[in-house]
């Protein structure tokens, strides 16, 4: 049976101060992106050349790979009849359907039925960052076994995909976005990669909310 993503769409953030986490991925050179009245709770938008975050004021488990699939129930059927857990399931005529479910590492993927945001085209390997923290790498996740959540991921569509960067990882595309698994002894973390020359490589920042980014040579 064969397994679809849909499109990469963001990497879900909770945090209990959106005001505060906005501030902080500016500073590094994020640009805010307009966000639609999806939501009910606070929610705003930070994109940096393929890498979006959607920050949400809402508590849920963090952060989350999220894409948008254009057949969401059938998606989710066929998500049951493989055998995946599912972690949750919103769906029917009234509210806004969604589900998640998670990797053999315990990383949490969600899917949506459509778009939440919208922001002005990117010109690839821009690098909206470079002068804080330089070119993205990419979304990567820590598991116990690589081997094994990289045959996961591969079964839901990822491509191998070259890093070109000094991080111990596997490196993938995934809907669209450079996803990489590394052990957790590396980082027991998901950890957003940049790549900047002239720094000290596995440079370690800690966003407001907590999510880990990593500055490697």
């Amino acid at each position: 049976m064969s397994l679809s993503l849909g499109r990469f769409h963001e990497i879900s953030i909770s945090t209990t101060d959106l005001e505060a986490s906005l501030r902080f991925y500016t500073l590094l050179g994020f640009r805010q992106a307009e966000v639609l009245d999806v939501w009910p709770h606070p929610y705003g938008v930070v994109v940096a050349d393929e890498l979006i975050i959607g920050l949400h004021q809402y508590r849920f488990p963090s952060p989350s790979f999220t894409t948008v699939h254009p057949a969401l129930n059938d998606a989710l059927e066929s998500y049951r009849e493989a055998g995946a857990v599912i972690a949750f399931a919103k769906t029917g005529p009234d509210c806004f359907n969604e589900f998640g479910f998670r990797d053999p590492a315990g990383n949490m993927v969600t899917l949506l039925e459509r778009a939440t945001h919208r922001h002005a085209a990117h010109t690839h390997g821009s690098e909206d960052t470079g002068e804080t923290l330089g070119r993205f790498v990419a979304f990567s996740l820590p598991s116990a076994a690589p081997e094994i959540s990289t045959g996961f991921w591969q079964a839901l569509g990822a491509t191998p995909r070259s890093l070109a960067a000094e991080w111990k990882a596997i490196g993938l595309s995934a809907a669209g976005l450079p996803l990489a698994i590394h052990d957790e002894s590396e980082c027991q973390d998901p950890c957003l990669v940049f790549q900047r020359r002239g720094l000290e490589s596995r440079t370690r920042l800690e966003s407001t909310e907590g999510t880990t980014l990593m500055i490697v040579a």
